[in-house]
């Protein structure tokens, strides 16, 4: 299991050694619990004292209470992402292909800039993955100015859009600028047969349930399941990276 401490660290100030201790301690759970404090301390060459003082900083009563609450952490995480798969069953309909051609495509364009375009309802899943993206060291911006994909003057090389009809204008003219340019398009819609689907050199189907709902007055899970996928295939990028 992948742990990221930079907020602890951050909210704690812990220092670089006792980052190290806690990145040690949530690596090793397994063994550490069987361990004393000292054995620990000698592991990481530094002082039982350090690692007392640092159970103290992060609120716990001393070494025992933090490492057996961190040992309830760990598992609770690892009952819950056994539980993902039930909600990310339906990734396995997504052909292996196009999963690795995503992943291809990402590696292709890591110190590229990659631009997401969307609107309405599909625009907080283009914010969500445009700050997603930044995060990861992608150079990402999200935008539907017609001038920064028709003349591309900025040089971007991808473009990701989403949309659950594939047909909403204000996307699909962005999308012809970034074709025109030979940027390589990556699309996410609802239906299998649509115009961006058609301009895109991958296409993405995901399932909307509500095709004749053009305003979402009822639930559509579409907006969710590209959530998930996206997810998905960003952390399959990221493995490979």
């Amino acid at each position: 299991m992948k742990f990221d401490i930079y907020k602890i660290a951050d909210n704690y100030k812990l220092t670089e050694t006792e980052r190290n201790i806690l990145e040690y301690i949530l690596k090793n759970i397994d063994a550490v619990l069987k361990q004393g404090v000292r054995e620990v301390a000698n592991s990481n060459y530094t002082s039982a004292a350090t690692i007392i003082k640092l159970s103290k900083k992060l609120g716990y009563t001393g070494y025992i209470d933090m490492v057996y609450r961190l040992n309830f952490i760990i598992k609770n995480n690892k009952r819950n992402q056994e539980r993902t798969s039930e909600i990310t069953s339906f990734i396995a309909e997504i052909e292996k292909e196009k999963i690795d051609s995503f992943i291809s495509m990402l590696i292709k364009h890591r110190e590229d800039i990659i631009l997401i375009t969307a609107t309405g309802f599909s625009d907080p899943i283009a914010e969500f993955f445009w700050r997603k993206m930044m995060v990861l060291g992608f150079k990402c911006i999200k935008t539907n100015s017609y001038g920064v994909y028709d003349t591309n003057q900025i040089g971007a090389a991808m473009v990701i859009g989403i949309s659950k009809s594939g047909e909403t204008e204000s996307i699909t003219k962005v999308i012809d600028y970034a074709a025109k340019n030979k940027l390589d398009i990556i699309t996410f819609t609802g239906k299998p047969i649509n115009y961006m689907a058609k301009r895109a050199n991958l296409n993405f189907h995901i399932l909307d349930d509500k095709e004749l709902d053009d305003r979402n007055i009822t639930a559509n899970y579409f907006y969710a399941r590209v959530m998930i996928v996206m997810e998905y295939l960003l952390d399959k990028v990221m493995n490979k990276l």
